[in-house]
């Protein structure tokens, strides 16, 4: 894809802005998140994205895994 389609050849260009159509199915609902979103942060099958939001907020955050005010997990060596 070309760079002005938002993309690059590792993730985002500039300011990416997409809407996504919520699906429902099994009790839960999902969203997928944007192709140059997933590159750009390098996130992989089995990764957990932290969502965070204030009651009555109009909006939420997503965090990147890892990152300062995300989080990650791992497996105890325990």
């Amino acid at each position: 894809m070309s760079k002005s389609d938002g993309y690059k050849d590792r993730g985002i260009t500039g300011f990416l802005a997409q809407g996504r159509q919520i699906q429902e199915g099994d009790g839960s609902f999902t969203v997928t998140i944007p192709k140059a979103l997933a590159m750009e942060w390098e996130i992989e099958h089995g990764d957990n994205l932290l969502f965070t939001a204030s009651e009555g907020d109009d909006k939420a955050t997503i965090h990147k895994p890892g990152s300062e005010g995300g989080f990650s997990l791992g497996v105890s060596d325990d």
